[in-house]
């Protein structure tokens, strides 16, 4: 194994720690937001609370698309790499 094969396998295993840590995040983010209806002004901050978690559960869910193409993209470029040097082409 040369050290672009290692070095890539590294940064493959970086994502994949990534996207598990976005994921277990945006599953605790899901878990505190609720489906009510706010009938009076009273409960009115819930209604602010509950949009700012849907905000966070957002965010993180574009990071996740972004991280997955990379993953994808990684994993494409790892397995050519390995077939190039099977084949001895690189």
């Amino acid at each position: 194994m040369t050290g672009t094969f290692m070095s890539l396998v590294v940064v493959e295993a970086v994502l994949t720690g990534a996207a598990v840590v976005m994921f277990l995040y945006r599953g605790m983010l899901d878990m505190k937001e609720e489906d009510h209806l706010i009938l009076d002004n009273a409960e009115a901050h819930l209604a602010r609370e509950q949009a700012t978690i849907r905000h966070r559960v957002d965010v993180v869910s574009k990071y996740l698309r972004v991280v997955g193409v990379l993953w994808a993209v990684l994993l494409v470029t790892i397995f050519g790499v390995w077939v190039g040097q099977g084949l001895g082409l690189i």
